[in-house]
C-alpha cells in the first residue's frame, strides 16, 4: 500500500489604494493505492489563507476596496477622506496686542462719576468712546496680523480694502449683541425698565470681546470656518500663547464674575446693574490679554533657554 500526495495552489492578489490583500488557496490530495496500483482511497483538503500587511481583521473592510472580491470588478464613485490636522494661527507674543484702552476708558468712565449717577446714559457715552477706541485697535490688530504672517512684508498702513473689511465688522458686531443679550436673559438678567441696560452691556461685551477676534481671524481668509468652529467651540491648540483670544475669554469671564457684588447687602451705587458686570468685563479682558503675554515671553525664554 503506498500513499501519494499532491499539492496545488492557487493565489489571487488585490490591490487596492490603501492595503494589499493576498488569498491563498491551497489544494492537497492525498490518494492511498495497494500493491496493485489501485485507488483504495482518496481524500482532498482545502484550505484558504488570507494575509494583509495588517493581521488584524477588523481594519480590513472589503467594503471600502476599489475591487469588488465577489465579481473582479472595478468599483466606481469610492471616495477616500484624507484627515489633516488643521492648526489655528498664533499671534506672537506683543505689547502691542495688551488692550490698554480698556482700562484707560473704564477709569475715565468711572472717574467721570455719570455711571453712578444716570447709568443708562454713562453706558451710552461708554459705548461711543468704546467704538472709536475699539476700532483704532482693531486696524492696528489687522496690520499686525498681517506683518507676523508675512514677515517680509512692509507695512504702510490697511489697504482700502482691508480698511472697509474693519468697518464693516464693526456693525457685524453690534449685531451679535442680540445673541448676547437673549444669553444674559436666559442667565437671569432683568428685563423690564432694565431692557435698555442690559443691551447696552452687550453692546460693550461684544465689542470687546468679538470686534478683534473679527478682524484677527477674518471671516474672507481661507479656512475661516474651520477657524471660527475651533474659537467658539474652546478647541485652540496653546490657547494661552493666544493674546487676542485670552482677551476675549477674560472678558466673558470678568462678565460672569461681575454678578457677585450685586445681591450683597451693601448699599452702593456701584452695585446697581449692570455696573460691576461691565468693570468685569473690562478689567476681565484686559487681564487676560497681559496673562497671555506674560505667560507667552515665559514660555519664549524658557525655549531659548533650553535651545
Amino acid at each position: 500500500m503506498a500513499t501519494r500526495r499532491s499539492a496545488k495552489s492557487k493565489k489571487v492578489s488585490f490591490n487596492n489604494s490603501s492595503k494589499i490583500v493576498e488569498i491563498d488557496q491551497e489544494e492537497i490530495v492525498n490518494i492511498t493505492s495497494n500493491a496493485d496500483g489501485k485507488i483504495v482511497d482518496a481524500e482532498v483538503e482545502i484550505s484558504q489563507i488570507e494575509e494583509g500587511e495588517d493581521d488584524d481583521d477588523d481594519n480590513f473592510d472589503p467594503d471600502k476596496m476599489d475591487i469588488d472580491l465577489t465579481t473582479g470588478k472595478k468599483r466606481r464613485g469610492l471616495k477616500t477622506v484624507n484627515k489633516e490636522s488643521f492648526i489655528v494661527e498664533t499671534l506672537a507674543p506683543s505689547l502691542t496686542l495688551i488692550p490698554w484702552h480698556l482700562p484707560i476708558l473704564l477709569i475715565t468712565l468711572l472717574l467721570d462719576g455719570q455711571l453712578m449717577t444716570d447709568t443708562k446714559e454713562g453706558l451710552q457715552k461708554g459705548f461711543n468712546n468704546l467704538s472709536v477706541m475699539g476700532l483704532i485697535y482693531c486696524v492696528m490688530l489687522g496690520e499686525i496680523s498681517k506683518c507676523q504672517r508675512n514677515p517680509t512684508l512692509k507695512s504702510n498702513g490697511p489697504t482700502a480694502l482691508e480698511f472697509l473689511y474693519t468697518a464693516l465688522s464693526f456693525p457685524f458686531s453690534i449685531m451679535l449683541s442680540i445673541p448676547i443679550y437673549l444669553s444674559f436673559l436666559l442667565f437671569g438678567a432683568p428685563a423690564g425698565p432694565l431692557t435698555a441696560m442690559t443691551f447696552y452691556l452687550a453692546s460693550h461685551v461684544t465689542l470687546i470681546v468679538f470686534f478683534p477676534l473679527l478682524n484677527v481671524y477674518r471671516l474672507t481668509e481661507k479656512n475661516s470656518s474651520k477657524i471660527w468652529k475651533k474659537l467658539l467651540t474652546f478647541q485652540l491648540e496653546n490657547w494661552k500663547l493666544n493674546q487676542v483670544y485670552c482677551t476675549s475669554i477674560g472678558g466673558l469671564i470678568g462678565c460672569w464674575l461681575g454678578v457677585i457684588p450685586i445681591p450683597l447687602d451693601w448699599d452702593r451705587d456701584w452695585q446697581d446693574w449692570p455696573i460691576t458686570l461691565l468693570i468685569g468685563a473690562y478689567g476681565g479682558a484686559f487681564i487676560g490679554g497681559l496673562a497671555s503675554y506674560i505667560y507667552g515671553r515665559y514660555v519664549m525664554r524658557s525655549f531659548r533657554r533650553n535651545a
